[in-house]
């Protein structure tokens, strides 16, 4: 898979941007990145690499101000502060980088990609397990607010992966956020 693909694919959202953040594993990448990585850059996207404890290549794509803003959240903050994250984001993402060397997939992550914080806090006090729903995260309150996003994912993704199939350029696909 081409790396604009795995991105239209995994960072739908984040380019389309309706969520801050997203991860990809970049194991079986095909080709290089750096091209589409300095096309984005001019449209806000920016990418941070972290070598995980399993040894996949893995890459945060986000959008600093609404990473930002996400991160601001009095519980997110909560949670972040008692794994030993604190500064700005550029130390946070540094810790977080630390934390992936630590453990095979730290729980806060979730913060990072944009998921509501009551259901991180939830998923990590019940070790992931008795959520109402699950889909592009497991869901432990506001259900129906929840379904709702997972279905306008699953159309942009439908509608993104379409239009590179048919030729459009990544760079286009990339809404610009003030």
């Amino acid at each position: 898979m081409t790396f604009d693909q795995l991105l239209v694919m995994h960072a739908f959202a984040t380019l389309a941007g309706i969520k801050c953040a997203s991860l990809l594993c970049l194991k079986n990448l095909e080709g290089d990145m750096s091209e589409t990585e300095d096309k984005l850059s001019c449209k806000g996207i920016r990418f941070f690499r972290i070598t995980g404890k399993t040894g996949c290549p893995l890459l945060l794509i986000y959008r600093k101000e609404k990473l930002e803003q996400a991160l601001m959240d009095e519980t997110a903050e909560r949670i972040l502060l008692k794994e030993g994250y604190s500064g700005n984001l550029s130390d946070k993402l540094s810790r977080l980088k630390t934390r992936f060397s630590e453990v095979p997939c730290p729980h806060e992550v979730g913060l990072f990609l944009g998921y509501p914080s009551n259901d991180v806090l939830s998923f990590i006090a019940n070790s992931g397990q008795h959520f109402l729903c699950s889909g592009h995260w497991k869901v432990y309150h506001d259900e129906d607010e929840a379904k709702k996003t997972f279905k306008k994912f699953d159309k942009c993704r439908r509608t993104y992966c379409s239009l590179l199939k048919n030729g459009a350029e990544i760079s286009r696909l990339c809404i610009t956020t003030a």
